[in-house]
């Protein structure tokens, strides 16, 4: 009943789905009894849920967006782990959660904005930025480099973001800030642009689909990609 969201388990050896309704987040397993409820959320725990993101690298956590806020729960026990009020200053229209690094999350919301989190210091996004003139509808995670980001938006337009990083601890970390942050603009569709997918072929191609039914493919920018493997 009133169900938003379907995800399937990012496990290739598990028949878990993951349903998300206007007040509660179901895991259904498939396998049993030809579908039934194996856990879910207590009543009032979760309100106005929007969107939701499976872990990828870490197949117990699963991320929702409640209103303008950001909850992460815990499936083992279904409780929240992890819980960020006011996210967006709107209702947070998206939530993607990386299949690199298991502790970025990129957020869009009615605000305009792309927030990406770093869920060990939630206490602020560490990107922040604004580029679209209506609502966010998805903002989505290149599967192979966590350090571009596509975004889609009401206002026609699809951005990609390229996002700072710097070496630490042995690897790279994308960088606090958005300082010097100016994406690279699409603009060939000519109504609100609802969805955005990435190829899982190639890292450097990627489709939208807009509300009149068009779909396009792009890639991302020759310097934009050497800037990557640079």
């Amino acid at each position: 009943k009133n169900v938003r969201k379907v995800v399937w388990s990012p496990d290739t050896a598990s028949d878990l789905v993951a349903l998300g309704s206007a007040d509660a987040l179901k895991l259904w397993n498939l396998s049993r009894d030809g579908g039934a409820v194996s856990s879910a959320t207590g009543a009032g725990e979760l309100e106005n849920v929007g969107a939701v993101s499976w872990n990828h690298l870490n197949h117990n956590l699963v991320c929702a967006s409640c209103g303008n806020s950001l909850r992460c729960l815990d499936l083992r026990s279904m409780s929240q782990t992890i819980c960020i009020d006011g996210a967006h200053e709107m209702a947070v229209r998206d939530v993607d959660v990386s299949k690199t690094n298991q502790h970025l999350v990129a957020t869009g919301g009615d605000d305009c904005h792309l927030c990406v989190w770093d869920l060990r210091k939630p206490r602020e996004p560490v990107v922040k930025v604004s580029q679209h003139s209506h609502w966010v509808w998805q903002a989505r995670f290149n599967p192979f480099h966590e350090a571009l980001v596509l975004t889609s938006s009401s206002d026609s337009l699809v951005q990609l973001w390229h996002l700072h990083e710097e070496e630490e601890g042995g690897g790279n970390e994308i960088k606090a800030g958005a300082e010097g942050l100016r994406p690279h603009t699409y603009d060939e569709h000519e109504d609100s642009v609802y969805g955005v997918s990435w190829s899982v072929a190639d890292p450097w191609t990627f489709l939208s689909l807009s509300y009149d039914g068009r779909v396009m493919a792009n890639q991302v920018p020759s310097s934009v990609k050497y800037e990557v493997l640079l």
